[in-house]
């Protein structure tokens, strides 16, 4: 029997994190493998969204998760960034789709309460905690490797009924609510 495994990808048009966190015995996870992909800037948008397709592609197939974790999608003030944000973790979810991998999509709020036991960590300390809790060094430079891990990592922590409910779109209930 295959130890489960979560493929979780940080998205974005010009840095991807990535990172696969297997369980190896109740409990006990570990880091596979993690890493960024990156796409040149100097391409076109549509250019960079088939390579990060491909790269997904890539790394479905080689890990062969159970499960892609991706981070729901979230309004900021930027609308271009938004946009562009959308588009990467539409050829994110596409990718995972063709090879039939279920998708888990988290808040960003609830990765760093989970991951990071509140959500006044900073992206350092929850890079060091995530680095922590699976064991590695990480690298010095952008987050975008161990925010992939982290939501990884926190799909693993979630129970199986807060994952993805019917009809769920990706936010937050109000404290004591409850989908139906």
């Amino acid at each position: 029997m295959q130890n489960r495994r979560i493929l979780g990808v940080d998205p974005g048009t010009r840095i991807a994190g990535w990172g696969v966190v297997v369980e190896e015995a109740p409990g006990r996870l570990r880091r596979l493998a993690s890493g960024v992909w990156r796409l040149d800037r100097r391409q076109p948008a549509a250019v960079r969204l088939a390579r990060l397709q491909e790269l997904a592609a890539a790394a479905l197939r080689e890990w062969r998760p159970d499960r892609l974790a991706l981070e729901a999608a979230f309004f900021g003030r930027n609308a271009r960034s938004a946009l562009r944000l959308g588009e990467a973790r539409g050829v994110i979810l596409a990718a995972a789709a063709a090879a039939g991998v279920e998708v888990v999509e988290l808040p960003p709020a609830l990765v760093k309460r989970r991951v990071g036991g509140g959500g006044a960590v900073s992206k350092e300390g929850l890079a060091a905690l995530v680095a922590a809790q699976l064991g590695f060094e990480p690298r010095s430079g952008p987050a975008d490797e161990t925010d992939a891990l982290a939501v990884a990592l926190c799909a693993f922590l979630q129970a199986p009924a807060e994952t993805r409910k019917p009809g769920h779109n990706g936010r937050e209930l109000p404290p004591g609510a409850a989908l139906q």
